[in-house]
């Protein structure tokens, strides 16, 4: 009896390991590839890795220069684990002051700076209510920002509005983990499928348009 309960145990040993593996490398597949659709939508398209090593894609569009990455948010035991896509644009001109806009908060925001600024905003109405809205230091005039941003935040998946004075992010919920897998082995698993190009452009489009927006303001 004890011989066949250490080749059970043995044998389940084994399963998990091998299902870790696989896991493993389904999880580098589906971060090598992430950024497959978009690499021709960037001028000069480069490809590199984060601290954490994921993958991240630099180049510029529409005059300004960009960066895509993703933040695998395991934070929350309650709920499935998305995969945030980051798009950066960095300014082509400083401005003044500073926006964090996120909204459904849940405190648990790690890849946001705002957790440490003190200063927070009213929302307007036409903006997200479910939110808060922080700065640092100096916020920049909300209202070259009220015909963009209500537009912005129609997609529910986007989650998080950035503006500094050297950049503007986007943080959008590009996917989310495995049910199954999440619910039974708590393995964020994402699917291998590279995020759409068209959906990376739309994205795009907005933070430039918000940054030249402010870029432009008197």
């Amino acid at each position: 009896m004890n011989v066949f309960i250490v080749i059970l145990v043995a044998a389940l040993v084994l399963l998990m390991f091998s299902k870790y593996q696989r896991d493993a490398k389904r999880r580098c597949l589906a971060s090598d590839t992430v950024f497959d659709n978009c690499v021709d939508l960037l001028q000069l398209a480069q490809k590199s890795t984060d601290k954490a090593n994921l993958p991240m894609l630099h180049g510029s569009y529409g005059g300004y220069q960009v960066a895509l990455s993703i933040v695998e948010d395991t934070i929350a035991w309650r709920k499935l684990p998305p995969l945030w896509l980051l798009v950066k644009v960095s300014a082509n001109k400083s401005s003044i002051g500073s926006l964090d806009l996120i909204v459904r908060p849940a405190n648990n925001e790690f890849y946001s700076p705002s957790w440490q600024w003190d200063g927070n905003l009213t929302i307007p109405p036409t903006w997200p209510q479910h939110a808060i809205i922080k700065y640092h230091h100096k916020p920049i005039d909300m209202h070259l920002l009220e015909h963009l941003v209500p537009k912005l935040f129609s997609d529910l998946n986007m989650k998080e509005l950035l503006i500094m004075p050297d950049l503007v992010r986007l943080t959008y919920m590009a996917k989310q983990a495995d049910r199954g897998e999440y619910l039974i082995m708590r393995n964020a698993v994402y699917n291998d499928t590279p995020i759409e190009k068209t959906l990376v452009e739309t994205l795009l489009k907005q933070a430039i348009a918000i940054r030249k927006t402010i870029e432009s303001a008197p």
